[in-house]
């Protein structure tokens, strides 16, 4: 209930915060997610439209399919860079990250390969197989 309620404060809060002249700690906003979501974070240029377009594309086309798997989808592209904080991790680095719900980096692309694989990835975690075991939701 805690974690609900703070997440839903923390989403509150980010509209108000890019609107103003404060940043966005990247680092901070992914662990907000933490052991409730897992994110695919894309970091690129605008010049890089094939990538943007196929990530976009592969969250529309596979909503369900990224939705049981609580994936949710962090989209820095271009000049955006400049409303977070961005970790050194992340720092100068383009590309896309599928992180855990523990925050850890479980894979990096500088291309679309992830999102090629990135169910089946994520269908090999522990959690999901327990999470598999329990859920009925099947996308059709």
């Amino acid at each position: 209930m805690f974690k609900a309620l703070y997440l839903f404060l923390t989403l509150l809060a980010f509209p108000a915060m890019s609107s103003s002249s404060e940043k966005i700690n990247l680092e901070e906003y992914i662990n907000s997610f933490s052991w409730n979501k897992r994110v695919v974070l894309l970091i690129t240029e605008e010049s890089d439209a094939k990538l943007i377009m196929e990530t976009d594309g592969f969250f529309k086309r596979n909503r369900c399919e990224n939705e049981i798997r609580n994936l949710e989808y962090i989209r820095i592209v271009g000049d955006d860079v400049n409303n977070y904080v961005i970790a050194d991790k992340y720092d100068s680095k383009y590309g896309i990250w599928l992180i855990g719900y523990d925050g850890g980096d479980k894979f990096y692309t500088t291309d679309a390969s992830l999102l090629k694989e990135i169910h089946d990835i994520i269908d090999k975690m522990p959690i999901r197989q327990i999470e598999m075991a329990e859920q009925n939701k099947k996308c059709y």
